[in-house]
């Protein structure tokens, strides 16, 4: 036990949080050790992209995490918190490519990509640093001896290595398919990467004249009518399709429409797709340009004719439109159907399209020619192994719609045509041979161009940090991690996908555990994002209240459900940590402990220093099962109520007023076990309290309170008998102290200590004389809940005074009751109300109801 300092009046988080950082760093407090001997708990960082500052996302997860790690590393396991970023392919290149052209005036294909790569590494690294600045600001626990980078030679080396193995095993082709193409980027990208926004656009009724030459429908058209808010994509078009069910257009399956300014002739086909109730219960077939399509020419047997270049130009397919982009080529399109009197119904219409959630484009859905991943023999495993709860998901609905997604999965599109990342493992032979290998195989063989998705690369995160493939130390002794926090966005894309290498890499799930957390709004309910305005960053949050006091009124807020952020609950945690501190001053100038005797014979300890010592242990018991479930906002309330009302409130005032000669060594005792149920969620305060009083060094990372023990007894020490006396004692006082208030009355007491309370502190705290009897003519009742009340003696004066307050506050809810009870008779009022506010209103009469009857009965008492 170190020694204790001169202790500030006031908490100071910017004099403690860097120095205290510091020191942990110094002192190696978080580095784990896979020979400890003691058992494993590890958490894997989800690797923030290198391209900008954290967000309050990151402040929470990362809150979560650091809260359960430190918790397991005072529980006696080797705790490790793997820390790491990811090189973020597509968003770090359209940085970085933003601002060669804002500084240089150059695009990324006039710089080259040797050159333009360098540039990347250089912003990569610095960004890097900032993040990293970032995570020790929220006090992060990580090991930083095992930093790791999506983009280390070691982690490619593992990427690379899965990739040749899925290939050389037929689970990785070559193919033509639909993909979310960027033509800013000039990429596919993933699902994760669009954006879906409301748009206002047009529907287009679209014209196909006959080309048999029979004539007319019995109707008299000479065409076929199809609604699109794409008129451009027509010139890609390779049939019409109706519902074999719909009578309208039985007559003319099996005829063949001219699509215009291409002339390609098309036939109208029948497939049960179609919904004849969608525009005019026909659908043009672009399988080059629509997913839905695609899947209908499989079916079908139809070409596919791509009419748009990478960068969402039109191209030669096109016809008289080569060259223009996707906007010009729309309005061309309707203008010459106008001309032509093939342009129908032209209407507003709002629909979602979507766009590049890293450069704002507009996504086309376009046919090229990717490198795949064939998921079904891999979803297998991991579909057994979520059914089988191999692992815990919190909250478990998340397990079944995971389970959904993997029955459902489609092949998972693997390449990218960027420059940033790990390029694929495909080489090119001068004989027209392909060859997947990590080094070139020879002279003349030519690497493919593009990169690897960063979600492939991502996928294998928690193997690939410990040292896949090879078998190291960290990976047989870390492995498989015991939980995995993230936000649900992303339990497809990167959870669901870690557990299918996991389990072919490893044989066994990637993490045993699973927290789905909320997601962090605005004040208003609305996601944040820097076009609205509304991003809060948590650095200046910190700088506001204290990091302590941000990370518990994050987890305060969590749940299963999102939730607005809330200033109010920094305010808070801000206000619990100074009320810790200010108990801190309290138990360090009270007298230390000098024995257990009083007036030379040994005592027992009192009610109140047993119960807060039955109370904590239950407290902390309590506490810890939450925090296992994951049930961050419940733990906090109880531990909250706990520190703030038990012990602060209750049992300071007890040890102020009426101390035993067992009560130094208890407050002792039962703070420090305080400020190590808190250390986790509140690591600084804590920290720097525990030194203040001299409860840990600052020599040894073992005297550190970052190392000390989780209080949680194998055997709490459960005090019933003390428990039912303090809550009679505290209710007691409450009584007398509510009375006070109430009648204004501050002068001292007679009374009668209640059967079963300790009558010291009763006297004590409430500031009442205890005699053994009331005089009946002077005597009043105070209610204390339940069938409890406390009997005092009032002056004649007092009781007087106590008649005229109570007959004018009767008065008062009388009046209010026969105004609600008014409201409530009027059938008008009772129909034609919302139900909430009817309701409100039949809660107002019975809480009046029920307090008359209590200010009746005092009244009563006095009469």
């Amino acid at each position: 036990m170190g020694e204790a300092r001169e202790i500030p009046k006031t908490y100071e988080p910017a004099e403690v949080e860097g120095r205290l950082y510091a020191e942990w760093e110094r002192l190696g407090a978080f580095e784990a050790d896979p020979d400890s001997g003691r058992e494993p708990y590890s958490i894997v960082l989800p690797p923030p992209n290198v391209t900008g500052a954290l967000h309050m996302g990151h402040a929470l997860n990362g809150s979560i995490q650091d809260t359960l790690t430190r918790r397991a590393r005072m529980k006696g396991y080797e705790a490790l918190w793997l820390p790491g970023t990811d090189h973020a392919s597509i968003a770090l290149q359209n940085v970085v490519e933003r601002k060669v052209a804002r500084e240089e005036g150059v695009t990324r294909w006039e710089m080259g990509r040797e050159e333009f790569l360098e540039r990347c590494w250089e912003f990569a690294l610095e960004s890097r640093g900032t993040i990293l600045g970032q995570m020790k600001r929220l006090g992060a626990s990580v090991d930083w001896s095992r930093l790791r980078f999506t983009m280390d030679e070691g982690y490619i080396d593992a990427v690379l290595t899965a990739f040749v193995e899925l290939y050389d095993s037929g689970l990785i082709y070559r193919g033509n398919r639909i993909t979310n193409w960027c033509p800013r980027d000039r990429s596919a990208i993933s699902d994760l990467e669009v954006n879906y926004e409301e748009v206002d656009g047009r529907l287009y009724g679209l014209r196909y004249p006959f080309a048999d030459g029979k004539g007319p429908r019995e109707n008299g058209e000479e065409w076929v009518q199809v609604f699109t808010t794409r008129p451009e994509t027509m010139l890609g078009d390779v049939a019409l399709v109706v519902s074999p069910d719909d009578e309208r257009y039985r007559d003319i399956v099996g005829r063949r429409v001219t699509v215009p300014f291409v002339e390609r002739e098309v036939e109208i086909l029948a497939d049960d797709y179609v919904d004849p109730e969608f525009g005019t219960g026909v659908l043009k077939v672009t399988p080059a340009h629509d997913p839905n399509d695609f899947e209908i020419g499989q079916r079908l047997g139809l070409e596919r004719v791509n009419v748009m270049n990478p960068d969402g130009t039109i191209n030669a397919e096109g016809g008289p439109f080569e060259g223009q982009t996707r906007e010009e080529a729309r309005k061309a399109v309707a203008d010459g159907l106008s001309e032509r009197g093939l342009l129908g119904e032209v209407r507003e219409y709002v629909h979602r399209v979507g766009h590049c959630d890293r450069c704002g484009a507009v996504i086309e859905p376009w046919l090229s020619e990717q490198w795949w991943v064939s998921m079904r023999e891999l979803a297998g495993p991991a579909i057994e192994a979520l059914r089988d709860e191999e692992i815990t998901v919190y909250p478990d609905t998340w397990r079944r719609e995971t389970i959904r997604w993997l029955e459902n999965l489609q092949d998972w599109n693997v390449s990218r045509q960027l420059w940033w990342g790990q390029r694929i493992p495909i080489w090119y032979g001068p004989d027209g041979d392909t060859v997947a290998s990590k080094e070139s195989p020879g002279e003349g063989y030519e690497q493919d161009p593009d990169i690897l998705d960063t979600w492939f690369s991502s996928a294998l995160w928690p193997i690939a940090t410990m040292g896949w493939p090879e078998e190291t130390g960290d990976l047989e002794f870390f492995y498989p991690t015991s939980l995995l926090s993230t936000a649900r966005e992303i339990m497809y894309l990167w959870v669901a996908r870690m557990i299918m290498t996991g389990l072919r890499y490893r044989g066994e799930v990637p993490f045993r555990k699973i927290n789905v957390h909320s997601i962090v709004l605005a004040a208003d309910g609305t996601k944040m994002s820097k076009s609205k305005g509304n991003v809060i960053d948590p650095l200046d949050l910190f700088d506001e209240y204290g990091t302590d006091a941000v990370r518990f009124g994050l987890l305060y807020q969590s749940s299963t459900q999102d939730f607005a952020y809330s200033h109010d609950r920094a305010l808070q945690g801000r206000g619990f940590v100074t009320k810790l501190w200010n108990a801190m001053r309290f138990v360090a100038s009270f007298p230390e402990p000098g024995g257990d005797t009083e007036n030379g014979e040994p005592s027992e300890p009192s009610y109140a220093d047993r119960w807060i010592v039955s109370s904590f242990d239950r407290t902390a018991r309590e506490y810890d099962a939450l925090l296992e479930e994951c049930e961050f906002s419940e733990a906090m309330r109880r531990i909250y109520d706990f520190a703030w009302h038990e012990f602060a409130d209750w049992y300071i005032e007890i040890a102020k007023a009426a101390p035993s000669p067992h009560t130094p060594s208890i407050i002792r005792e039962v703070f420090y076990g305080l400020l190590k149920l808190l250390h986790p969620v509140m690591p600084f305060a804590t920290e720097e309290m525990a030194q203040m009083l001299g409860y840990a060094g600052d020599a040894d990372r073992d005297e550190l309170l970052a190392r000390q023990e989780f209080p949680v007894r194998d055997e709490p020490r459960e005090d019933t008998e003390a428990e039912r006396v303090l809550d009679v004692t505290r209710r007691s006082v409450s009584a007398v102290r509510s009375f006070r208030a109430e009648s204004k009355v501050e002068g001292g007491l007679e009374g009668r200590a209640p059967e079963g309370s300790d009558a010291a502190v009763f006297a004590a705290l409430a500031g009442v004389e205890v005699v053994d009897t009331v005089d009946g003519s002077t005597r009043a009742t105070l209610p204390a809940g339940d069938d409890l009340v406390v009997e005092i003696s009032l002056s004649e004066e007092m009781r007087q005074n106590e008649i005229e307050r109570l007959r004018r506050e009767i008065g008062r809810v009388e009046g209010e009751l026969e105004r609600v009870q008014g409201k409530l008779a009027n059938e008008q009022f009772v129909e034609r109300a919302p139900a909430e506010v009817v309701g409100a209103e039949r809660e107002k009469r019975d809480a009046n109801a029920r307090m008359l009857e209590t200010l009746r009965a005092r009244l009563d008492s006095y009469l």
